[in-house]
C-alpha cells in the first residue's frame, strides 16, 4: 500500500477535560482602587488556589480571573481583561492616567510578570503605586496586591452563586455585599498586617490568611498570581472578627467536613 502523507495533529480537536476533582472553594478579599466604581471592596469565588512551597516565604498559587473586578483590583489594571505586565522588554509604552497615581505598562505579548521595585521609575506596570478612588471617600487601606483569602465553610455554600457568579463592576459589589448580609454574612472590617490597612471579609470562615503579591504569570483567561501568605487566622466569635494567629500557633487539619469544596457544590447542584 501506498504510504498516507503525515497529517499534521488537529489543533483545534476537542479535548476532553479532566474529570473534576473537588477542590477547597475559597473567597479573595481586596480593596477597590478605581473611581469609577461604588464598593470599596470586591469578593469573588476561586478553586484554584494551592500552596506551591514548604519553606518560608510560603508562597502560594492563586489564579483570578481576568475580568474580574476582584483581579483587577488585586493587580491594579483598570479595566476587566487588561493584560498585566512589568517586563520593560515587553512593554510597549509607559504612561500615566491624568488626575491618578497610576503608572502603566501596556504588554504586547504574553509571558511571565514579576514586580520589580517600588522605586524603579515606570517599572510598576499595571499596578497601583498611590491611593486612587472616589474623591472625598475614605480608603480601607493599601491597594498594592494585597488582600484576604477566605476559606469557605459548608455551610457558607449559598455565597458562591453570589461571590462567584454576579460580577462586580458597575455596583454588583455593593449587590454582593447586600446579598451575602440578607443571608447573615453581613461584611466585617478586620485590620491587615501594615498600618492602617483594613479589609471587608466574611464572618465564620474556616481559616483566613493575608497573602501579598510577588508575581504573575499568563494563565489564558486566568492570571496566576504566586502570592506570599504573610499571615493566617480563625474566626473569634466572641469578638466577631479575625484573629491573626502568631508565632507557634497552627490550626488543625481541615478536611470537607470543616471547609466547603466544590464537591459539595456540585451534590448540591450549584455548580
Amino acid at each position: 500500500p501506498r504510504p498516507q502523507p503525515h497529517q499534521p495533529p488537529n489543533n483545534k480537536a476537542t479535548i476532553p477535560p479532566p474529570p473534576p476533582f473537588s477542590m477547597p472553594v475559597w473567597s479573595l478579599s481586596c480593596n477597590v482602587p478605581f473611581p469609577t466604581q461604588e464598593s470599596s471592596s470586591s469578593m469573588s469565588i476561586l478553586t484554584f488556589v494551592t500552596p506551591v512551597s514548604v519553606s518560608s516565604p510560603k508562597l502560594w498559587a492563586v489564579s483570578l480571573y481576568k475580568t474580574s473586578l476582584t483581579r483587577c483590583s488585586f493587580l491594579g489594571v483598570p479595566n476587566r481583561g487588561e493584560e498585566y505586565n512589568d517586563i520593560p522588554s515587553t512593554a510597549s509604552s509607559v504612561t500615566t492616567t491624568s488626575g491618578s497615581s497610576y503608572s502603566v505598562r501596556r504588554r504586547d505579548s504574553m509571558g511571565e510578570a514579576g514586580l520589580l521595585p517600588g522605586g524603579v521609575d515606570g517599572a510598576v506596570g499595571w499596578r497601583v503605586t498611590g491611593e486612587y478612588r472616589r474623591p472625598g471617600s475614605k480608603p480601607l487601606g493599601s491597594t498594592k496586591g494585597t488582600g484576604i483569602l477566605q476559606l469557605l465553610s459548608p455551610k457558607q455554600s449559598k455565597l458562591v452563586p453570589i461571590l462567584g457568579k454576579m460580577p462586580g463592576w458597575d455596583g454588583g459589589a455593593v449587590m454582593k455585599k447586600k446579598e451575602c448580609t440578607k443571608l447573615g454574612h453581613e461584611w466585617v472590617v478586620v485590620e491587615g498586617s501594615g498600618d492602617e490597612e483594613r479589609f471587608e471579609v466574611l464572618p465564620q470562615c474556616a481559616s483566613y490568611m493575608q497573602i501579598k503579591l510577588k508575581r504573575v504569570t499568563d494563565g489564558g483567561d486566568h492570571d496566576v498570581c504566586v502570592v506570599q501568605v504573610v499571615k493566617t487566622g480563625v474566626w473569634d466569635d466572641i469578638n466577631k472578627t479575625v484573629s491573626w494567629l502568631e508565632g507557634s500557633d497552627q490550626q488543625p487539619a481541615l478536611d470537607a467536613s470543616t471547609a466547603l469544596y466544590s464537591g459539595q457544590l456540585r451534590d448540591e447542584g450549584i455548580i
